[in-house]
């Protein structure tokens, strides 16, 4: 018989799950950053003070995994630090006087942060522990082994530019020598654990790795992502083509000329129609709009264009009355023959 349709589905169901969390656990396992990382290394001389002994050299090789290039608003994350550390053939010696035959403690290191932008620098401590080491006899020159990881979460980058990660100082703290039967061995004037204090020795280098931030608007390399807004396409409205109806044009058509005055004159005088003695008068509004008054025009001071328009009422009322009483005359002198 073929599986149960549900039993399928609950089967591939589970597969998917499984191959999400193996993704996942590979994402981890990379280092937690979103750029991949590259091997870094830094071998650096110390003078540390030791009990007994006093002043004596060890030398330390530091090795990561950290990226070569992040972004502008990642943040850094943690990463694995191991540090191994020579010590001398001398310091063996004074250890085994005392009994000593292993050697565990922590190292702590003094990291420069230096930001890009010109966002400063930021000193951050790097904690190790130091794995039990065994203290050869007879005394030789041997290792000891520190790991630990950098603060991580903490810092996020803001600015593009080139970041730095310098190794300034170190120092040996809860140091522990044992005897064969595993209790700590007493180091006057210590006792139980003991602390020595290192001193980069001079000429040595401390950068450890350099960074490239990339984005974030402020890389001259990164060209802008918005183009400029586009301008505005329609023109600006067009002013008026018709210019505003003067009231005082004697042409407006709007102008129904009014009532025709007493006496058959109008304000401009009789405008040349009073040869033509209609009772209604001979004139128009026309002629008084034009001079602006009751009296001729040479009393009103009017320019050339005045007087021009003034002449043009006067024909446009002669006109007026000759269409109105011509045809009336006719029908009169018809009537008479």
């Amino acid at each position: 018989m073929g599986e149960q349709p549900g039993k399928a589905k609950a089967r591939l169901a589970w597969g998917s799950a499984l191959t999400g969390v193996s993704a996942v656990l590979l994402a981890l396992a990379g280092g937690g950053g979103s750029a991949s990382a590259d091997p870094v290394s830094l071998t650096q001389k110390y003078t540390c003070k030791f009990p007994i002994i006093n002043n004596d050299p060890i030398e330390a090789a530091i090795t990561t995994d950290m990226p070569a290039t992040m972004k502008v608003g990642e943040t850094v994350p943690e990463y694995d630090i191991k540090a191994v550390t020579k010590v001398s053939a001398r310091a063996a010696q004074g250890l085994g006087v005392l009994g000593a035959v292993t050697l565990e403690g922590k190292a702590t290191a003094d990291v420069v942060v230096t930001q890009p932008g010109g966002d400063g620098t930021l000193p951050i401590k790097v904690a190790n522990t130091v794995a039990k080491a065994n203290i050869p006899n007879p005394a030789a020159a041997f290792e000891v082994t520190a790991t630990g990881k950098s603060p991580g979460g903490l810092l996020t980058w803001g600015k593009a530019g080139e970041a730095a990660f310098d190794v300034k100082g170190l120092k040996l703290h809860n140091m522990i020598a044992r005897d064969a039967d595993g209790k700590p061995v007493q180091l006057p004037p210590n006792g139980d654990e003991f602390t020595a204090d290192c001193t980069l020795d001079s000429g040595q280098k401390t950068l450890l790795h350099k960074m490239t931030i990339t984005g974030g608007g402020t890389d001259p390399t990164d060209p802008p992502t918005d183009p400029p807004t586009d301008p505005p396409t329609d023109p600006p409205t067009d002013p008026p083509t018709d210019p505003p109806t003067d009231p005082t044009d004697p042409t407006d058509p709007t102008d129904p000329g009014g009532p025709a005055t007493d006496g058959g004159t109008t304000a401009g005088g009789s405008g040349g129609s009073s040869g033509s003695g209609g009772s209604g008068g001979s004139g128009s509004d026309l002629g008084t709009k034009v001079t602006g008054g009751s009296g001729g025009l040479a009393a009103t001071g009017m320019s050339g264009i005045g007087l021009m328009l003034a002449a043009a009422g006067g024909l446009g009322a002669a006109g007026i009355a000759a269409f109105h009483y011509l045809p009336q005359r006719i029908r009169r002198d018809e009537q008479a023959l």
